[in-house]
């Protein structure tokens, strides 16, 4: 009797009419189905001309999504040219497409993309809408910006320590309000100690006489030149970072949806670069946009709120619950289990604005007067400070998603609101050890 022929089962094919791109600087490669072209792997320029070629050729043949890795920023003007043409593009991380040993070229990647993709092994990463990706690209240059000022500071700093002058052993900031005027009259030629020392604001708590002999200092001509340099980088970009402030509030005007109350916030609201008025215009925005207002968030300034505004935007569909959302935010720990146990090592290292924005909203808790401050102090207690400042930025992540979604503000319950619950927690917890051990609880009113 003959042996029955054994069939062998490939992978099912989901996405037939689907695309591969493999994304480079000068070319791209782009791969689709065998069956639905004679010539399936192609190659066009990065010029627009012929992304607009690629774009009408996947459009003839009926292709209707389409996959490429995050490379660079080169792929980003091939994804806003395929979605504004209709098609459905998803952009995939690079560790999901990894080829095998040995086998690495332009052509195969494009043909390995296509073939995970059609057999459905692909997941997209998360993009926001488009007019949010507007402020997303104004909110992280406004980030470099402010970046940039911290460096010109530095060097401002380096100047004056060559020089022995002193300024910030007498002065919390040297770009404050004395401490700019200051600087200003050592690069038009001021030298006189006592004269510096006068342009003194009155809330500095140093006097006159300490300002002065802290500005006694060797005046070396590379050395002013290098301070000069440094302030007069520092103005322009203080400059740029106001008009960047401008373009903000210009993107965000299109987003808004809602019409809240107007509401005083609790908290400071004055920020490095920008006033108390400022500060309290863009809280007024963010709130038309996002429908709550984050601020009142314990630890959640309006830089804080702006940057989750701008990286995710008021569209948390795609978020299924919470928990996915704290994944997202690489703020849900770690799942590299395997045999029952954790792998050994740490995890690859992926970076998530929104998700820093929080570690560091949380770690500013530790002095604040509130529920979240109360659990991140108890967190201190008992864990090392990165697992806790991750743990009480997870706790600000599950709360906003809930606020997001349901639309509600927060509502603080202080400090005495965390000692309430801490002690029903330790209650339940005693009697559910007193009932392992044989004994019940009995409070001492019911005994006496």
């Amino acid at each position: 009797m003959a042996r029955k022929q054994r069939r062998t089962r490939g992978l099912r094919v989901i996405y037939r009419n689907c695309a591969g791109i493999d994304i480079g600087g000068t070319s791209h490669w782009v791969a689709i189905d065998s069956s639905l072209d004679e010539c399936p792997t192609r190659e066009f320029g990065s010029e627009t001309e012929y992304l607009d070629q690629m774009a009408d050729w996947l459009i003839q043949k009926g292709v209707e999504q389409v996959a490429m890795e995050a490379t660079g920023v080169y792929w980003i003007p091939v994804f806003e040219l395929l979605e504004r043409r209709g098609l459905r593009v998803m952009l995939v991380d690079t560790r999901a497409t990894r080829q095998v040993s040995g086998r690495k070229s332009d052509v195969l990647d494009c043909e390995w993309i296509q073939q995970l993709m059609s057999c459905g092994l692909l997941r997209g990463a998360f993009r926001p809408q488009d007019d949010t990706c507007v402020l997303r690209a104004l909110v992280r240059l406004r980030a470099r910006l402010v970046r940039d000022s911290s460096r010109a500071v530095l060097h401002m700093q380096k100047a004056l320590t060559q020089m022995n002058v002193q300024l910030s052993n007498t002065l919390s900031d040297i770009v404050g309000k004395t401490g700019l005027a200051i600087l200003r009259a050592i690069v038009a030629g001021e030298r006189d100690g006592a004269k510096l020392a006068a342009l003194r604001d009155r809330r500095v708590k140093a006097d006159e006489a300490q300002l002065a002999r802290a500005l006694r200092g060797n005046w070396r001509r590379e050395h002013l030149y290098e301070l000069s340099t440094a302030l007069a980088q520092y103005d322009f970009l203080s400059m740029q970072i106001s008009d960047c402030e401008s373009e903000i509030l210009a993107a965000i005007a299109p987003l808004a949806r809602f019409e809240p109350p107007p509401s005083a916030c609790s908290k400071p609201l004055r920020g490095k670069h920008r006033s108390t008025a400022q500060s309290d215009t863009l809280r007024l925005a963010l709130q038309r946009v996002l429908g709550i207002d984050l601020t009142r968030l314990p630890t959640i300034a309006v830089e804080t709120a702006l940057v989750i505004c701008s990286e995710i935007g008021r569209d948390l569909s795609r978020f299924p619950d919470s928990a996915h959302f704290c994944s997202w935010l690489q703020l849900a720990p770690p799942t590299r289990i395997s045999g029952g146990k954790p792998l050994p090592g740490k995890p690859p290292k992926r970076f998530n604005r929104a998700g820093q924005a929080l570690r560091m909203a949380a770690a500013n808790a530790r002095n604040s007067d509130s529920f979240i401050g109360a659990a991140h102090r108890a967190r201190l207690a008992r864990m090392d400070k990165p697992t806790a400042i991750k743990a009480t930025a997870h706790h600000l992540a599950r709360l906003i998603y809930a606020m997001m979604t349901k639309g509600e503000d927060y509502v603080e319950h202080g400090i005495a609101g965390y000692n309430e619950l801490h002690q029903a927690r330790q209650l339940t917890a005693l009697r559910r050890r007193a009932k392992q051990l044989g004994f019940s609880v009995v409070p001492v009113e019911s005994v006496a």
